[in-house]
């Protein structure tokens, strides 16, 4: 019997436009584990991620991730009793400092990631589930404070040729 976080995210694969055979598969078989939150399993859990663009000028904003030191895409680990939705919402929220409700009914992308920093983290693999968020950027005002240093903002240029 699978429960609600379970039966959702198999739902999303079945959804899944882009999604490669082996991604699903390792998706399935470790959705069939159980215990998919970082409380409940902290070597093998879910994450969400997402990623604000802004389609009409080309634009992508990332973020300084603290434990990593790197330019990526916000997000975090999905909680016990938490849909993947209200994960989505809450990293948002905590790692900008707004929420932008959005019509986005399915992920644009499913990975799977091995962590390798033993010395800062206990997680092993992230089961990663990627949201493409469009904002107008005029309107995309993260909160400073939440954010060492500033989000990056990354303008597509066309090739020259």
């Amino acid at each position: 019997m699978h429960n609600p976080l379970q039966k959702d995210l198999l739902l999303l694969l079945e959804n899944a436009s882009n999604l490669t055979v082996d991604i699903c598969n390792r998706f399935i078989a470790r959705i069939n584990q159980g215990n998919l939150t970082r409380d409940e399993n902290p070597p093998s859990h879910l994450c969400v991620y997402f990623a604000a663009y802004d389609p009409k000028n080309r634009n992508v904003f990332m973020g300084k991730h603290i434990k990593s030191g790197l330019w990526l895409f916000n997000g975090g680990h999905v909680d016990k009793n938490e849909s993947i939705e209200d994960a989505l919402y809450r990293e948002m929220k905590e790692e900008w400092g707004l929420v932008q409700k959005t019509n986005i009914s399915a992920p644009s992308l499913f990975t799977i990631t091995q962590i390798e920093n033993p010395k800062r983290q206990t997680c092993g693999w992230h089961y990663d589930i990627w949201y493409f968020i469009p904002f107008q950027k005029d309107l995309f005002h993260p909160m400073q404070n939440l954010l060492s240093p500033a989000p990056l903002l990354v303008t597509k240029q066309p090739c020259l040729g």
